[in-house]
């Protein structure tokens, strides 16, 4: 018999004064700060490729979007449509002048190739390339013309400007903002780094005061645990973070609105939602260690099945941006994990475990 006179006391070696469990936690803590700092450090140096990964699909998407814009506008102008917003724009231009090399005319008068030309070098020991002819205003003919049909010659341009515009890419509004994501992206990827280290301080400090079952039941749910949580966060990232995209743009297309996305906004929205589907996939199991302590029963979730997909429904819209596709990507995993969990917890009673576990009322003041 111990000390409390418990032959089955599970916590007389490990019992401590309340200033020895602050003690105790300080340790863990500070143990857990530093090895954040580690993985901080190490993410710095990987900051821009993961930042690329991160911002990837939205610049993806926005090319795409673009490209679709001017794929309908040429489908409305092969089938002898002008757009609204274009009408009055597809008349002929005033006719300019353009200035072409009088050299090249004349190769062209006689049927050669007119040759490469480039304005001649202003600046001292600047030389141009091998087979390009230096040229002055002098040696330039003036030509009148016009485009005749600027709506196409625009799409057609616009194409390249887009890209060398870099309207494909998240904007800024600050020249310090890139430096403040950088630093963002080195902590949140740190922390995920050094994540397994931190939850085992935080593991070690807790465990000491669980029954065996109890640890048991933490064990085992561990990998279970760490693959959902990577099933949930793979599925969001190329499945449905591109669908969710998709679809926030076709609302700028519905209302004829031009996207512009901020860096820093989608940063913070591209780390959020993977991070609720990581943790909506934990549903099942979830409710096999309630029900595994004796928080509920399986006759308790079955009688509020209506109520747990109400909140569950109330959880997915609230969660994500969109209710559409968004929505239906988390509802419906979670409802059916939510189903799995139900059907575990009645295929499996807990006397099949061959250990005792405190009855729900008796937990209960604990």
């Amino acid at each position: 018999m111990d000390l409390f006179g418990d032959s089955d006391d599970y916590f007389a070696s490990t019992r401590m004064s309340f200033g020895e469990h602050l003690e105790e936690l300080r340790s863990h803590l500070w143990r857990a700060i530093l090895w954040l700092i580690a993985g901080m450090s190490i993410a710095f140096f990987f900051g821009k490729p993961i930042l690329g990964f991160i911002t990837a699909p939205v610049q993806r998407e926005l090319a795409q979007y673009r490209e679709f814009r001017l794929q309908t506008t040429e489908k409305q102008l092969d089938g002898g449509v002008m757009p609204t917003d274009l009408e009055g724009m597809d008349k002929p231009t005033p006719i300019l002048e353009i200035m072409v090399p009088r050299k090249a005319l004349e190769a062209l008068a006689q049927g050669a190739q007119p040759g490469k030309f480039a304005w001649k070098p202003t600046e001292e020991g600047k030389t141009l390339p091998d087979g390009v002819e230096p040229v002055e205003p002098g040696d330039m003919v003036r030509l009148p013309a016009a485009f005749s049909d600027p709506v196409r010659t625009g799409l057609a341009m616009n194409r390249v400007l887009s890209k060398l515009n870099g309207d494909d890419q998240l904007t800024t509004l600050s020249i310090q903002e890139p430096a403040l994501v950088y630093l963002k992206v080195s902590m949140v990827a740190g922390f995920i780094l050094a994540s397994p280290a931190i939850f085992w301080e935080i593991w070690s400090f807790v465990a000491a005061g669980l029954y065996p079952h109890e640890k048991k039941y933490v064990y085992g749910s561990l990998p279970v645990a760490l693959g959902l949580f990577f099933t949930g966060v793979i599925l969001c990232q190329f499945l449905v973070m591109p669908i969710t995209i998709k679809g926030l743009l076709y609302f700028n297309y519905w209302f004829d609105l031009r996207p512009d996305p901020r860096l820093n906004e989608w940063l913070s929205f591209a780390i959020l939602m993977p991070l609720v589907f990581g943790i909506a996939f934990q549903t099942p199991l979830v409710i096999m260690l309630a029900e595994r302590l004796g928080l509920v029963d399986y006759q308790m979730l079955k009688k509020q099945r209506k109520i747990a997909w109400f909140v569950m429904a109330f959880l997915a819209t609230a969660l994500t941006p969109t209710v559409d596709f968004t929505f239906l990507m988390l509802f419906i995993p979670m409802g059916l994990l939510f189903e799995v969990g139900l059907y575990i917890i009645k295929s499996r009673s807990r006397e099949e475990l061959d250990i005792e576990v405190p009855e729900r009322d008796e937990m209960v003041g604990v």
